[in-house]
């Protein structure tokens, strides 16, 4: 069933969950352990494991439906495909492509040149991607099938995979190594696999099947599995599809899915393999209990969707290819989301559109009266078929998000953000709301020689188009057409080729100099250089050195590597341009080989840090000062759904806590929801009665996983008799608005705090009452950058007190301020700011004048002089 091709396609992170709403397909991804690769040099790899519903008719070795996400080459003869770790899908063009070796394989729905794949030999295609990393897909076993063997990082690091014979015509993952060692072995017998590390016993992984189904997988350290529940639909009498209908994980949190079938799911065109392919109708995600219960349900609009059923124009079902592609109509499929909270109610509701080449062109939230609405056109040709488009097609030209107050009679605005792209897809221009422009230029692919103006770039070795030369940021035009003093800022690059570690690879381009100009007076503003480690061995490319110019004063940072058994030491140095041990510090950090976290730090002051995580990354000891008088320690131990979490609880929470025990011998007690977030807090009444917790601070959430209340909480002891304690809670409780945005939040002394945001006319409205007492009130004006350009105070009664307005200049940095008080004159207050957005001279309401002066060699905030200088009416006195 995989066949259908489409191009629609904290410590419990490695398992995620969702609907993609364009297809109607639920999802699941669950990340695999992996070691960092050659010494954390790379090439880095995450292998996932994905569900899909189509290709549930088989069993990969992971359970049927399961598949790793490694870029695989399937040269079958009814359907060719070429499916990368991206997730990208393409459909291979077998009558133009050769396969003699060195020619290029021929791609269907490939238009922009990403990535090249070459023919190799008969057994093995190279990929070539776009960012200097390289796939070898090598045949496996005289079939039609090539899977990743190899990657290699644009360096010339290598990871190997091999593969192992599974059932009819497939392969399960045997083993992925580095240069050194092996990174990750995977071994099935059937009913369980296990993923694991050689020598890390405690870091395995293992999946368990049911009757060929995946049905839980085990963390280490975690009773608790994460457990899968399907249901069977069957497509004709010789296939059956499974339908996740119910996941739940070892935090709490489940899904719960209904799936529409028959004729509520999604129609087939005639010649398709099947006509109904299921989709998700409903879809209920709980952190635990049922007020966090947010449900999803699904409707699409009319007959189409993402398959190409109900096109007007007639085509012939092709095996292999994405059918929706012969479609040159005007072809749109829509799809509903309403979001409803644990009552039934309508949270929102979001309308999505798609073109017929699977671009998102309208998204409409509604909650109430607000409505947000974004649509974005592409550039592709309205009138032209697939092979007509642009090879920028697929890219963003124009994006206009627009705000509708449908309780003010429609009142809206719309804000537009432009992009524009060159023939490699690379981005060259960006407008934003506000009117800044971003520039961006290119070196050419066969590249340029190093030259006089600052730029040089070797040739690219795929003959692509992918180092930047110049990135130019210009401010938006105020209405005086001017840009309000604003800089025109460029940042020109430089690179130069360092030879690949393997023989005969490609070499490697990085970056070599950055200069950055004010392109508005034509001024030099600082310059870096960076060298790279060239001597052959562990830390061959890393970064060696990087000096920062300005104004002739060089400030120096340098790198030393250190290698250990199990850690890599980085050892950082900053040199002042004087060049002396009263300007040079260092600091340094320490990561494990095994994990890539960090595990020991050093700051400038010589304080050392340190760190032990646990197999699942978790800190379980975090040392502060460490092996020094003022040494504090805190060890962290994680309790997920085992006796001890169960033990510990007073009531019917979610059994899933976290002690921390401090220096001091305190304890400490995080209690989770089913999301990992913090909802109770308990301290060791350590003093009085030891072994004894309290509850200082809760937490409740909504379905949406906003904060709706908190409540800190202390214990009174009574002096008459110190064995009775009564607690104090103090409770805030927060409101939001249609907008989503905070409105109200109420203290525990009944203060209430209310803001009225409107994103239509960008004014945002706060003000404080008790009861029937209300405070002065604040009305804020924004400008399209989201700064504030105005705020007028209003006292109880609603008269203006004051008006408080700031001009910005194109970059939105503020110019002038103007304090307005009725009956009084306007006190005004102008700066001057430099390129670095440095305040050089404030000019006061009195016109006295504060000019300041900063340290040549930064760019940072480092005053050398202050020197004020009086209005001339004080100085005539």
């Amino acid at each position: 069933m995989s066949s259908i091709h489409t191009q629609a396609s904290n410590f419990m992170d490695c398992i995620k969950t969702g609907v993609d709403a364009r297809t109607g397909q639920f999802t699941v991804a669950i990340k695999l352990p992996l070691l960092p690769a050659n010494n954390l040099a790379g090439p880095a790899l995450t292998p996932t494991l994905t569900f899909g519903v189509l290709g549930s008719t088989r069993n990969k070795g992971f359970g049927l439906g399961w598949s790793l996400d490694l870029s695989e080459l399937d040269l079958h003869q009814d359907a060719p495909s070429l499916r990368l770790s991206t997730g990208e899908q393409f459909a291979v063009d077998l009558d133009d492509t050769t396969f003699t070796p060195g020619t290029e394989l021929k791609l269907f729905d490939a238009k922009l040149k990403s990535m090249v794949v070459t023919c190799e030999h008969e057994d093995m295609f190279r990929v070539d991607q776009k960012n200097g990393q390289t796939e070898i897909l090598t045949r496996q076993h005289d079939s039609a099938r090539y899977l990743t063997t190899e990657l290699r990082s644009p360096e010339g690091n290598r990871v190997f995979v091999e593969w192992a014979p599974h059932g009819n015509d497939d392969f399960i993952l045997e083993t992925i190594r580095d240069e050194t060692r092996v990174l990750l072995e995977v071994k099935a017998d059937g009913a369980e696999v296990v993923l694991s590390v050689p020598g890390r016993e405690d870091e395995t992984v293992r999946l368990q099947l049911a009757n060929d189904k995946l049905s839980d997988i085990y963390l280490p350290g975690i009773e608790t599995p994460f457990s899968i529940a399907y249901d069977h639909h069957a497509l004709d009498t010789q296939n059956h599809l499974l339908l996740p209908i119910r996941l739940s994980s070892p935090l709490g949190a489940t899904d719960s899915v209904i799936w529409a079938t028959g004729e509520e799911g999604h129609r087939l065109p005639p010649g398709a393999p099947f006509e109904v392919l299921p989709r998700v109708l409903e879809w209920t995600h709980s952190a635990g209990t049922d007020a966090t219960a947010l449900t999803r349900s699904y409707e699409w609009s009319g007959a189409h969707n993402f398959l190409g059923f109900g096109s007007e124009q007639a085509f012939d079902w092709q095996q292999g290819r994405d059918n929706l592609y012969q479609v040159d109509q005007g072809y749109e499929y829509e799809v509903v989301e309403t979001l409803a909270d644990p009552n039934g109610d309508t949270l929102a509701t979001l309308t999505r559109t798609w073109n017929r080449f699977h671009l998102m062109t309208r998204e409409v939230t509604r909650r109430g009266s607000a409505e947000s609405r974004i649509e974005t056109t592409f550039g592709l040709d309205p009138e032209a078929d697939w092979d007509g488009q642009p090879a920028w097609y697929q890219l963003p030209h124009q994006q206009t998000v627009t705000y509708i107050d449908h309780s003010r009679a429609g009142l809206q605005r719309s804000e537009q953000t432009d992009y524009r792209y060159d023939v490699s897809g690379n981005l060259i221009f960006t407008r934003s709301p506000a009117g800044v422009e971003e520039h961006s230029e290119y070196y050419p692919a066969e590249g340029t020689p190093a030259s006089a103006d600052g730029t040089g770039c070797p040739p690219n070795a795929l003959g692509m188009v992918r180092h930047l030369r110049k990135k130019t940021i210009k401010p938006a035009r105020l209405d005086d057409g001017t840009y309000g003093g604003a800089p025109v800022i460029s940042t020109t690059y430089t690179y130069e080729a360092l030879a690949s570690k393997l023989v005969g690879g490609p070499a490697f381009v990085v970056v070599n100099s950055e200069t950055v100009r004010e392109e508005s007076h034509g001024r030099l503003l600082e310059t870096t250089t960076q060298t790279y480690v060239t001597e052959p061995g562990p830390h061959y490319g890393r970064l060696d050195s990087k000096v920062t110019t300005l104004n002739g004063k060089a400030t120096t940072t340098s790198f030393r590597y250190e290698l250990s058994e199990d850690e890599l030491s980085t050892h950082t140095t900053l040199t002042g341009f004087e060049n002396t041990e009263l300007v040079r510090a260092t600091q340094s950090g320490a990561r494990s080989l095994l994990t890539g976290r960090l595990t020991r730090e050093r700051n400038q002051a010589g304080v050392v840090s340190r760190y032990v995580y646990d197999a699942l990354g978790r800190v379980t000891l975090a040392v502060t000062a460490d092996d020094s008088r003022y040494e504090a320690r805190r060890t962290s131990t994680y309790h997920v759904n085992d006796q001890k979490a169960h033990d510990c609880r007073t009531g019917n929470e979610n059994p899933v806590m976290i002690e921390h025990r401090h220096s001091t011998g305190q304890r400490r007690r995080q209690w989770l929801d089913g999301e990992g977030r913090t909802v109770r807090v308990e301290l060791e009444d350590i003093d009085h009665a030891p072994d004894v917790f309290r509850e200082i601070a809760c937490c409740v959430f909504d379905a949406e996983g906003r904060t709706v209340s908190e409540t800190q909480q202390d214990w009174l002891r009574d002096p008459e008799d110190p064995a009775t304690v009564t607690a104090l809670g103090l409770t805030t409780r927060t409101h939001y608005d249609e907008w989503g945005q905070a409105s109200l939040s109420i203290t525990p002394d009944g203060v209430e705090s209310h803001t009225e945001h409107n994103p239509v006319s960008l004014t945002a409205n706060s003000w404080q009452q008790n009861g029937s007492l209300k405070g002065p009130s604040t009305l804020t004006q924004h400008n399209a950058a989201g700064s504030a350009i105005k705020e007028q105070l209003h006292d109880a009664d609603g008269v203006l007190i004051r008006t408080r307005e700031w001009q910005r200049d194109g970059l939105d940095r503020i110019t002038r301020t103007t304090l307005r008080v009725p009956g009084e004159a306007d006190r005004v207050t102008c700066v001057e700011l430099d390129a670095y957005g440095r305040i050089v001279e404030q000019r006061l309401a009195d016109d006295t004048v504060v000019n300041w002066t900063f340290a040549a060699h930064s760019d940072d905030n480092h005053p050398e002089t202050v020197a004020v200088t009086a209005p001339l009416v004080t100085r005539a006195s």
